[in-house]
């Protein structure tokens, strides 16, 4: 899938790794009871509706850091919320709009189309890589690269399985079968989900931007 291969080709691109308190580098194969509750969690993903998540890429001190709070849609891959650019103390807010092709940025009262390849927000394409919208065979999860990493915070963290079975590098944090967090195995790009937040209405732009009448 061409959205598959951008996401993938982001991560690579910008991956800071690192290790993660006890979690194992290396990881153990899924057990029966890990794979399915990994297969269980994404497909549920993709019906629970409207999530809000907060995402950070890169080093909070660096002029390209990027914070998120966004609505996600996981069912129809749409996205929407606020982006801040820079050092925190410094950082710019803009209105934000995102689908599976590309991203609408707001300035003056306009909003601007982008696509993923061209546009500096690369990153935030991932959060649509979240669900499935078909159940995963629990069977070929545990024979894939997938592997349990140990519970951390009193989190259980996969590594999730590589489209090439060469060793992926995306870890999902799950809170008793939730999902809590999401990242790239270190800190350059961290998804994680505000379940206390109530998620925002979906801005009228949005349904012009990808050209439905919802």
């Amino acid at each position: 899938m061409r959205r598959a291969g951008i996401v993938a080709a982001l991560i690579a691109g910008t991956l800071l790794l690192g290790g993660c308190g006890g979690l194992s580098d290396t990881g153990e194969p899924l057990t029966v009871e890990q794979s399915e509750q990994l297969a269980q969690t994404r497909f549920q993903l993709s019906t629970a509706g409207e999530l809000v998540v907060d995402a950070t890429i890169g080093d909070p001190a660096a002029t390209d850091h990027v914070t998120a709070a966004l609505t996600v849609d996981t069912g129809d891959h749409l996205a929407w919320g606020t982006i801040r650019r820079g050092p925190a103390e410094l950082a710019v807010e803009q209105r934000v709009l995102l689908h599976e092709d590309g991203y609408a940025l707001e300035s003056a009262g306009r909003w601007q189309s982008v696509s993923w390849s061209e546009g500096d927000l690369g990153l935030l394409l991932v959060v649509f890589s979240l669900a499935t919208d078909r159940p995963e065979n629990a069977q070929l999860l545990r024979q894939s690269d997938a592997r349990y990493l140990g519970s951390e915070d009193g989190l259980d963290v996969y590594r999730l399985p590589s489209p090439d079975g060469a060793g992926g590098t995306t870890r999902l944090w799950l809170d008793g079968g939730l999902l809590a967090r999401f990242d790239d195995g270190g800190d350059a790009l961290v998804f994680t989900v505000d379940r206390e937040a109530t998620p925002e209405p979906v801005p009228s732009e949005l349904s012009e931007l990808v050209g439905t009448d919802d």
